[in-house]
C-alpha cells in the first residue's frame, strides 16, 4: 500500500513548465530524500504533496 502517489502531476507557472508529468510512489515507512539543483522544482513538489499549493495536471493521493 502506498502512502503518497503522486500520477502525473505537472505545474506550470504562468507560460514556464515548473514539474513535467512526474510519477513518483512513497509507500509506508519509506525515507523519501528530495534533492537537484537550485530551481529543479524540489520545493514545488513538496508544497503540492503538502497541500499548499496546487498542482496544474494529475493527481495526488494519500493514504489510498
Amino acid at each position: 500500500m502506498s502512502r503518497v502517489k503522486l500520477k502525473s502531476i505537472s505545474k506550470k507557472i504562468g507560460a514556464h513548465t515548473v514539474i513535467n508529468n512526474m510519477n513518483l510512489e512513497v509507500h509506508d515507512k519509506e525515507l523519501f530524500v528530495v534533492v537537484g539543483p537550485s530551481g529543479c522544482g524540489k520545493s514545488t513538489v513538496l508544497r503540492m504533496i503538502a497541500g499548499l499549493d496546487h498542482a496544474s495536471q494529475g493527481e495526488i493521493l494519500i493514504d489510498q
